[in-house]
């Protein structure tokens, strides 16, 4: 299972609704519109060890076959496995114990809502649609494209881990829910090499982790002790790292808070972090993407002229990650904790796995049983070494790579923080999305930069507030 990652919206108004509804408009990268798109039916060789089948089918799921099983997912990425993967615990339980298939309706990230849109008002809604990166609540539901869950899936189930709860309650309009966060996993992590951390005689990140010290400061200090531009050598790469940085300190860009959105554009503790990345770039830490067509180079880390690649978590569920470097030689730790914060505060985004349901989705029980298999498959004690077989057997992940996956996630767990800038709406998203990396890009005075934000940034917010307030 692939999940492509750019971060791309597409603003959904009444008015592109209506527009979605006219010839030409909704298409997809085939030229197909999305309600006669027909679904290519998936081929995949991936099974699951009969041994491990049998442990499946051990598992209780007080579940009952399915009158339809049919689950129509609108995605960019599909939920079975990709070729030469094993099948995942969750989608052999909802095959076997609820008689489930999935029906992937594709689309791209960049045309989803538009799609979404000509589904829902044509009469032919998918079910389900995924909320992972944070982008369908509050604007999107606000403007129709989702339906509560409530009615469906039992938010009180023990079965949901507090991050998720937490997560899920953010995502409430007049108490009801329209997200079901199954997991608040390991978000943004930072990937090095560990013969590179030996080689500089530097402690190593994980061993700091566990022993509660690595800190913004011990961040900071390696990144300078590293960095030499003459030499070729920088210490931070990717594009995960800015916002991660800030959600460390516990407090979002904007937030959701009682079922108002809410504004901390102006928050000193962001402009704490803004400082941080103004000092970093001027001494020069991040690797100069600039002159590399604005491209990421991850092997750099493998070649040990590279630090450290802050990311989501996601990347390392890819089949091959070796430009990070040979097997067990790969390792990652969490973002830093802030020292001034009172809790060890960790981004959920990129470790996020949750879900929405359509508006007018034909068949809700199937989402709900799906929602059931997820959370099984994630707490079911009987199944850990399934899982753990398949990050060993399908992504080449190391005992010690494990060991730090659980960690991060129990940290996640108990304090996740997740931004809604992205879901506000498109004008948002163009006024703070980048300006919030300048700092580290290009040592902007973040001061500035809120300054001039921060009264349209309000004035949309407001806006958007009085819509949940009239649907509460």
């Amino acid at each position: 299972m692939k999940k492509e990652t750019t971060k791309k919206l597409s603003l959904i108004t009444a008015a592109a609704i209506a527009a979605a509804m006219l010839p030409g408009c909704g298409t997809n990268d085939g030229g197909q519109t999305a309600d006669t798109y027909s679904a290519p039916k998936e081929t995949t060789t991936a099974t699951m060890a009969a041994e491990d089948a049998e442990v499946v089918e051990q598992v209780e799921v007080d579940a009952e076959k399915l009158e339809n099983g049919k689950l129509r997912w609108l995605s960019f990425w599909s939920l079975e496995p990709e070729e030469g993967e094993t099948v995942d615990v969750f989608l052999q339980l909802f095959k076997t114990k609820y008689g489930g298939e999935i029906e992937h309706i594709p689309t791209t990230d960049s045309t989803k809502y538009d799609d979404l849109a000509t589904l829902v008002l044509g009469g032919n809604s998918p079910d389900m649609f995924p909320a992972a990166d944070l982008d369908t609540f509050p604007g999107k539901a606000s403007a129709g494209m989702f339906q509560p869950m409530d009615d469906y899936i039992d938010y009180d189930s023990e079965l949901f881990p507090e991050g998720a709860r937490r997560i899920n309650d953010m995502h409430t309009i007049g108490g009801k829910h329209y997200m079901a966060c199954v997991s608040a996993d390991a978000g943004t992590i930072i990937i090095y090499n560990k013969n590179t951390i030996e080689e500089n005689g530097f402690d190593d990140p994980a061993e700091l982790a566990y022993n509660n010290e690595w800190t913004w400061n011990a961040f900071k200090q390696m990144c300078y002790d590293f960095t030499n531009t003459e030499q070729g050598k920088y210490a931070i790469d990717g594009w995960w790292y800015e916002l991660a940085m800030m959600l460390s300190t516990g407090v979002p860009v904007v937030g959701m808070e009682n079922g108002e959105v809410v504004n901390n554009v102006m928050d000193p503790n962001l402009a704490r972090v803004q400082e941080l990345f103004r000092e970093m770039h001027n001494a020069g830490v991040n690797f100069p993407r600039a002159e590399y067509n604005w491209k990421e180079h991850p092997e750099k880390i493998g070649e040990g002229t590279t630090l450290f690649y802050p990311v989501g978590s996601w990347q390392l569920f890819e089949p091959d990650i070796s430009a990070f470097g040979k097997p067990g030689e790969i390792m990652f730790a969490p973002m830093p904790r802030d020292e001034n914060a009172d809790e060890w505060y960790l981004s959920a985004a990129g470790g996020l796995d949750a879900y929405a349901m359509c508006k007018g989705a034909p068949n809700p029980e199937a989402v709900a049983a799906f929602i059931k298999c997820k959370l099984t498959a994630n707490t079911d004690e009987s199944v850990k070494d399934v899982n753990d077989k398949k990050l060993r057997g399908d992504y080449g992940w190391t005992d010690e790579m494990i060991e730090m996956y659980n960690y991060t996630n129990d940290l996640t767990n108990a304090h996740p923080v997740v931004d809604f800038y992205a879901a506000v709406n498109a004008d948002v998203y163009e006024l703070l999305h980048n300006p919030i990396k300048d700092a580290s890009y290009n040592g902007t005075d973040w001061y500035q930069t809120r300054d001039e934000r921060n009264g349209a940034v309000q004035a949309y917010i407001d806006e958007l507030n009085e819509k949940l307030k009239a649907m509460s």
